[in-house]
């Protein structure tokens, strides 16, 4: 079997059924819609992913995260289109999680502002917990030039969410 849009170029495609991909191949992003369903899709799609590459070890803690970042996100932006980015950092081996909704960071008033950033950050009071108990670290990031929206972001080291998932409940 290959695969191709070019009928001169042949791409063999192998047989993945239980073939692990290497780390440095984990990116993966995906949208969906902010709503009650939306944290049950992303672990559900980070699962499959972590899966793929053979980091079952940290399934739990990575999972808890996924999930917090986008019911967080829901609430700031029921209904609208939320991004969600899974990508594994060799330089730190660990796997970076962030999540965009298109609800402002900031706000006309620097009060506001300072609510809603609060107001976020005690919705994410367990990721805070996870992340800590990881030896990671997590935070909110100032938009770009050309966008708007918020991105929270979270660093689950390996190492440390082996030990987190090994701990009984």
């Amino acid at each position: 079997m290959s695969a191709g849009l070019c009928p001169f170029i042949y791409q063999p495609v192998p047989n993945t059924e239980h073939s692990p991909l290497p780390l440095k191949k984990l990116t993966y992003c995906f949208t969906l819609p902010g709503g009650p369903e939306a944290a049950e899709i992303a672990r559900d799609n980070a699962r499959v992913s972590l899966s793929r590459h053979m980091l079952a070890n940290i399934m739990l803690p990575a999972l808890q995260v996924v999930g917090e970042l986008t019911a967080a996100a829901s609430l700031f932006a029921p209904g609208q289109a939320l991004y969600v980015h899974l990508r594994w950092r060799d330089e730190d081996d660990s796997l970076r999680t962030i999540v965009w909704d298109p609800h402002p960071r900031t706000h006309a008033d620097p009060d506001s502002t300072a609510t809603c950033i609060a107001h976020r950050k005690r919705q994410l009071m367990l990721l805070a917990r996870i992340i800590r108990e990881c030896g990671g670290v997590w935070g909110l990031s100032d938009p770009a030039a050309t966008s708007e929206g918020t991105r929270v972001w979270a660093d689950l080291p390996r190492s440390g969410a082996a030990n987190y998932a090994r701990q009984p409940l």
